[in-house]
């Protein structure tokens, strides 16, 4: 290697350095599962509530700037979705629906930030409307899907720490889903009673250190 190239290592690792300490990575992982996930069907006949409360992802923002360089990434089992009947919830994960066997995992991945549209802080204890693009995979196909996240970022102190350690991000979404758009076709014994368009609302509480449980 040339002497060059040589002295732009230290600069190079300087430019990474300095990147990354802008940066805050919050986890969501919690193990006692008190985060929530629901899915709303309102057909003519049945309106049902399909929910699940184990969910992990990260989250990458730089506080000084929400429009700088984020990331957002959530994971859910498929399986582990429920609707609180045993038979219908054994229908929704067979192959005429999730099909979980073959399609284990539904993912949401950060695309694009569409508003605000310029710098914008995030300030300890305030709200933060952003509408998003996500990534949304289901049933093996991903579509780009609009969402509305309100993200409200929470300091470490004794009350937070009852709940997670570290600083704490509470991140609130809401976005329609249609299930057609993913292969799921209704078909005409549950048109009246499963609605095409599903409305999910999320509720993650995620923080800059991982929770481990007491033990007893």
């Amino acid at each position: 290697m040339r002497r060059g190239s040589w002295l732009a290592v230290p600069v190079v690792l300087a430019v990474l350095a300095a990147w990354a300490a802008d940066m805050v990575t919050y986890l969501a992982d919690d193990p006692i599962h008190r985060d929530c996930i629901t899915i709303t069907s309102d057909a003519p006949l049945e309106f049902m509530v399909t929910r699940t409360q184990e969910v992990t992802g990260t989250v990458q923002v730089n506080p000084d700037n929400i429009l700088d360089r984020p990331t957002a990434h959530f994971e859910l089992d498929a399986a582990k979705l429920s609707n609180g009947i045993p038979l219908r919830d054994q229908i929704m994960r067979g192959p005429d629906w999730l099909d979980v066997d073959q399609f284990p995992k539904v993912t949401f991945d950060l695309k694009q930030v569409k508003s605000p549209n310029q710098p914008t802080p995030l300030k300890p204890g305030q709200s933060l409307s952003i509408d998003v693009v996500g990534s949304l995979s289901l049933k093996g196909r991903t579509l780009d899907v609009p969402a509305t996240i309100v993200v409200t970022a929470l300091p470490a102190d004794d009350e937070t720490a009852t709940r997670l350690p570290g600083d704490l991000l509470k991140v609130a979404a809401s976005f329609d889903i249609f299930l057609t758009d993913f292969g799921i076709d209704l078909g005409p014994k549950a048109v009246r009673k499963v609605a095409n368009r599903q409305h999910v609302d999320v509720r993650i509480l995620t923080s800059t250190k991982k929770f481990v449980p007491p033990t007893r």
